[in-house]
């Protein structure tokens, strides 16, 4: 039987490789990073700027989706006796039945705004009056909204 021996120090069967630890301070990759994310973010907003020629606030206060694209319009509401709230309905000329509606209207309110009217279309609208039951006891006659103004 082979005796097992144990191999002398220093020997290749008794060397064991180390490695030097892995440095965990990873600050100056991420610091790297960080650099060069802003100044992909700086040039973009120099760009944006540069071809608007407006200033950053300028810009930013003068977005808006609807600028362009909708209309609105201010009606009369005259006052209706014992009336506790309006509902104001409008609709596109020609479509039959009232689609829209602003609903509780307080019986102060005497003009009230109605916005995002489609441009080019033209609308009609009347307005009712609600007792303090909410029952709808007068109808305006229909109207033509004329006053359409750019938003």
């Amino acid at each position: 039987m082979k005796k097992k021996t144990t191999p002398k120090k220093g020997t290749a069967q008794n060397t064991v490789k180390r490695t030097a630890p892995r440095s965990t301070n990873r600050e100056p990759v991420y610091f790297q990073r960080i650099v060069i994310l802003s100044a992909c973010l700086v040039l973009v907003v120099v760009g944006v700027v540069g071809v608007n020629r407006q200033s950053i606030s300028q810009a930013v206060a003068g977005m808006s989706i609807t600028a362009g694209l909708f209309n609105q319009a201010t009606i009369s509401i005259p006052p209706v006796p014992n009336a506790a709230a309006y509902n104001i309905y409008y609709r596109q000329v020609g479509t039959g039945t009232f689609t829209n509606a602003v609903r509780d209207v307080p019986p102060s309110v005497q003009q009230y705004t109605i916005s995002d009217l489609k441009k080019s279309v033209t609308y009609e609208y009347r307005y009712a009056a609600l007792d303090k039951h909410d029952k709808e006891f007068y109808f305006s006659d229909v109207k033509p909204l004329t006053n359409l103004q750019p938003m």
